[in-house]
């Protein structure tokens, strides 16, 4: 068992023994007064069938019997009784049947010191507890009242009858607490372990994660604070593994861009410093393309860049994108109008997303760049919003020379280029719809594309607000 583990099963024991306890203690203390209720109530109902058998017999003018149910019922029950008559006088005397000393003894009712004899003639109001009168009728007229006397905690502390219910009472919370005691350690070891199970699992993957090892996911269930720490930590592990990639795919990746404009040019030096080239126009004209690819290349390298860490620090307002598409294709008009493109914009006056500003103005510009870029003259582009359950989405159409089947899975590779139907005139650096989908993701969206002969489509999805 881990340390922690172990904490928390000393704690679940600690809590339950206390309790336990504390039940203990309550128990002891409520025992008495239980008791009392339990014993009076039975005395009571016993009574009322006494007083109906009574009643049964005056009626049948039976009135010997009467003395021999009430002697016989005092004595079973061990309950002392008088008997009151309709005039007030008392006629009946607990004592008459010998038995009152003992019954009192049984039950807890102590006698003071009075002998046999001077209780013969003691009235109820004379001996301890709370007296109890119940009226019997016959014909519809009260001919008797019995009286009796109910148990209170403080006379019954000597009683018998009392002393063998509490000692049972307490051997089953003896075995009732040993019991518990039993399956709480079970559980306790059970839970613990249940619960220190996972962290005992992001421990280890954190260690590993601090070994340079970043391809960790646990695997949680539930919904509670412990499972959204392994989906945090499994984020964090899936973030990093992505960091890791891309620091080393951008390093072979920047080397095999770099190398072949920094070919060209140094051949071209070398062929000039061994005489083989002549220092032209044409010369340091191609030299200054290739100088420009370069200066391109980082400038692209630096967006994608950018776009990367907003993967961390994305700044999210509401933003209207009708507006921000709108200001894109102002800036492009000239690129629109040399190529004779018609342009359809449908979008709603109002266009809501939650994101950043500068993010959304770059993946649009890219977007319609490149359907600027790969069109045809005389060609057409068509832009409209619509929502399918929970999403917006931003429809851009081209009808330009289209992407290859071969090429589509790839087309948001860093440094990726499509055939050379789209890049014979147009130079790209692979980097523009890498970067789109950097800032789609960090937006948590979504960039789907269909491409064929007659054009390309982009759907850009972002949840609604």
């Amino acid at each position: 068992m881990s340390k922690l583990g172990k904490k928390l099963f000393i704690i679940f024991l600690i809590l339950v023994i206390f309790s336990l306890l504390l039940v203990g203690v309550f128990i002891n203390f409520s025992i008495g007064e239980r008791f009392d209720n339990f014993i009076n109530l039975q005395r009571e109902e016993n009574i009322s069938e006494l007083a109906e058998m009574i009643s049964e017999n005056y009626e049948k003018n039976d009135f010997s019997s009467i003395r021999s149910l009430i002697e016989n019922f005092s004595r079973t029950n061990r309950i002392p009784i008088w008997v009151e008559d309709s005039s007030g006088e008392f006629i009946y005397f607990p004592a008459q049947n010998n038995q009152m000393a003992n019954m009192m003894r049984r039950m807890g009712m102590h006698n003071n010191g009075m002998n046999h004899m001077n209780m013969m003639r003691q009235l109820p109001s004379d001996f301890p507890g709370q007296n109890k009168v119940t009226e019997i009728f016959a014909n519809g007229e009260k001919i008797l009242s019995l009286h009796w006397k109910q148990l209170t905690s403080e006379n019954q502390i000597d009683s018998e009858l009392y002393s063998y219910f509490k000692n049972n009472i307490y051997r089953a919370i003896v075995l009732s607490a040993l019991l518990v005691t039993f399956l709480i350690i079970i559980l306790s070891f059970i839970i613990s372990k249940k619960i220190t199970s996972p962290i005992i699992e992001i421990k280890n993957a954190a260690l590993d994660v601090a070994q340079g090892n970043y391809q960790q996911n646990i695997k949680s269930k539930g919904d509670d604070e412990l499972t959204e720490l392994i989906d945090a930590f499994n984020l964090m592990s899936r973030k990093l593994l992505k960091l890791e990639k891309i620091r080393k795919e951008s390093t072979s990746d920047l080397a095999h861009e770099l190398r072949t404009p920094l070919t060209t040019i140094k051949g071209y030096l070398e062929a000039i410093e061994d005489g083989k080239m002549k220092v032209d126009q044409e010369t340091i004209k191609e030299m200054q393309e290739e100088s420009q690819r370069m200066a391109i290349l980082i400038e692209k390298l630096n967006e994608f860049a950018n776009a990367q860490n907003k993967i961390f620090n994305l700044k999210e307002e509401k933003l209207n994108l009708t507006p921000i598409i709108k200001k894109i294709i102002k800036q492009q008009q000239n690129y629109i109008n040399k190529k004779n493109i018609d342009l359809k914009l449908e979008l709603e006056p109002k266009v809501y997303v939650k994101g950043d500003k500068d993010s959304l103005f770059q993946i649009f510009n890219n977007i319609i760049e490149n359907a600027i870029k790969y069109n045809t003259a005389n060609g057409n582009i068509e832009i409209r919003n619509f929502k399918k359950q929970d999403n917006l989405i931003i429809h851009i159409k081209d009808s330009g020379v289209g992407i290859s089947k071969e090429d589509l899975p790839y087309i948001f590779e860093r440094f990726y280029r499509a055939d050379k139907s789209r890049n014979s005139k147009n130079q790209g650096t692979g980097i523009g719809l890498a970067v789109v989908k950097e800032l789609m993701d960090a937006h948590q969206g979504e960039i789907k594309v269909k491409s064929g002969e007659n054009g390309t489509v982009f759907e850009l999805i972002f949840p609604q607000i």
